[in-house]
């Protein structure tokens, strides 16, 4: 079973998304900060995270550290970044739960691959 790490500063986002992540079979670990994911990263080889949690640098660190332990990104943001992101995907919201799921067996796929 694949391990994703989601990152989201809204509670409630959060919570759909895990929902949605343990539906379809994945084991699910949760992070509302930077912080928070950073200590995590290490379990996971796929993160899935808003990009503003709360401040876009706090975003920006965290995709940095990601690719620190090799782990995938998957962004889901409202808004596009003036500086370049160094992510596997980067997703608009509103975002549908079918692509998003798409989108994350993907990388879990190649994650597995590497």
């Amino acid at each position: 079973m694949a391990r994703i790490l989601v990152v989201e500063d809204e509670p409630e986002q959060l919570a759909v998304r895990r929902q949605l992540l343990e539906a379809a079979g994945y084991e699910v670990f949760t992070a509302q900060t930077a912080s928070e994911a950073m200590a995590q990263l290490g379990r996971c080889r796929v993160v899935l995270m808003d990009l503003r949690i709360p401040r876009i640098e706090d975003g920006l660190d965290l995709i940095r550290a990601a690719a620190l332990v090799s782990a995938r990104v998957l962004v889901l943001s409202g808004g596009q970044s003036d500086t370049p992101l160094e992510v596997d995907e980067f997703l608009l919201k509103p975002c549908s739960s079918r692509k998003m799921l798409e989108s994350v067996a993907r990388l879990c796929a190649d994650a597995q691959g590497a």
